[in-house]
């Protein structure tokens, strides 16, 4: 439920058709080859992690999740929210600022699920075969975690880059 309340800003958001967004849980993924793994915290660690918000916080971010949402659902453009999404190696001042302000929310929200994706990124390195390509449906500001882990722990290194197109600005 909490979760659920949490994330309403953008699921809200998804459900505006003129945007053509989907949410993450809903890509279709059938017909993807391979082993799908669900790397995520179950409700129960979101739980536990969201209680060591402190409670007024925890209020404040219920508070106003759907109503941001709302907002967003009435005035996001493509443009809007492709700018808010850009991901970047160092943390921003917008980061280190939301960290003081509203302790124990990024471990909350974001470190958790890291460290779970990161376990299961390290569970296909330690396996008998290890699959040349592996492909991760998880929102940009978790893969800062990935990379750090693979390239600090295992030394891999960036050898070439693709960029994915997740949604264009002209289609709107």
């Amino acid at each position: 439920m909490r979760a659920r309340v949490v994330t309403l800003s953008y699921r809200l958001i998804a459900r505006r058709r003129r945007l053509g967004l989907v949410a993450q849980d809903a890509l279709a993924l059938r017909g993807v080859r391979g082993r799908l793994i669900h790397a995520d915290v179950a409700p129960r660690e979101f739980n536990d992690n969201w209680s060591r918000i402190p409670w007024h916080m925890r209020l404040a971010i219920v508070a106003i999740a759907p109503l941001y949402g709302g907002y967003r659902y009435l005035t996001a453009t493509r443009e809007s929210l492709g700018k808010r999404m850009q991901a970047e190696d160092l943390a921003s001042s917008e980061d280190v600022n939301r960290a003081d302000a509203v302790p124990g929310f990024d471990q909350a929200i974001l470190g958790t699920r890291d460290a779970k994706l990161v376990a299961a990124v390290e569970a296909l390195l330690a396996a008998p075969e290890v699959p040349t390509t592996v492909a991760i449906v998880y929102g940009a500001a978790h893969m800062k975690a990935v990379t750090h882990r693979l390239m600090e722990m295992h030394h891999y290194r960036v050898t070439g880059s693709e960029w994915l197109t997740v949604f264009d600005y002209a289609a709107e």
